[in-house]
């Protein structure tokens, strides 16, 4: 059977879609690097009861077990790549805790989330959380997602102990 020009024209088509759908695959993987996890130290030991100025800068202690103390603070650094996205990102960064009652408000807390909009790329971004207050000190899990549109970029899980 002679092949035809259609037919060379589909067999084309076919291994242009294939390179394709393997670049976007590879841009996927590459979205998010560098990725580190921890409790972060700097700063934390001039810590006064209110005050959410521990550092997101310096060296992370690597560990996913947390212990529940005013001044603690944890989470992961990450970078944005460029290959990902097409502009600055949209971010929607979604806390799971476990339930917390606010003592000035009797507000119940246990989903926090916060839209990061035009997200720098190719720079280091923070999601952390921080025991401020006397009624965060919560023990459980604790659940952190980076989202894209519909697509979780991270998920990362904390167990905070009381000591």
């Amino acid at each position: 059977m002679k092949e035809t020009a259609a037919m060379r024209l589909v067999k084309i088509n076919t291994l242009l879609a294939i390179l394709c759908c393997q670049q976007v695959y590879a841009d996927e993987k590459r979205i998010i690097y560098d990725f580190e996890y921890g409790v972060f130290s700097y700063g934390a030991e001039n810590y006064e009861e209110g005050d959410r100025s521990v550092s997101s800068d310096g060296e992370l202690e690597k560990t996913t077990v947390i212990s529940a103390k005013l001044g603690t603070k944890f989470g992961v650094r990450y970078w944005l790549s460029r290959a990902g996205f097409t502009g600055e990102p949209t971010l929607h960064l979604i806390y799971h805790v476990p339930t917390m009652i606010n003592s000035t408000t009797g507000e119940y807390i246990d989903k926090i989330e916060v839209l990061q909009e035009e997200a720098k790329l190719d720079y280091k971004h923070t999601m952390a959380f921080e025991f401020a207050q006397q009624y965060e000190l919560v023990p459980g899990e604790y659940r952190f997602y980076v989202f894209f549109e519909n697509q979780k970029l991270i998920e990362k899980v904390f167990q905070v102990e009381i000591q």
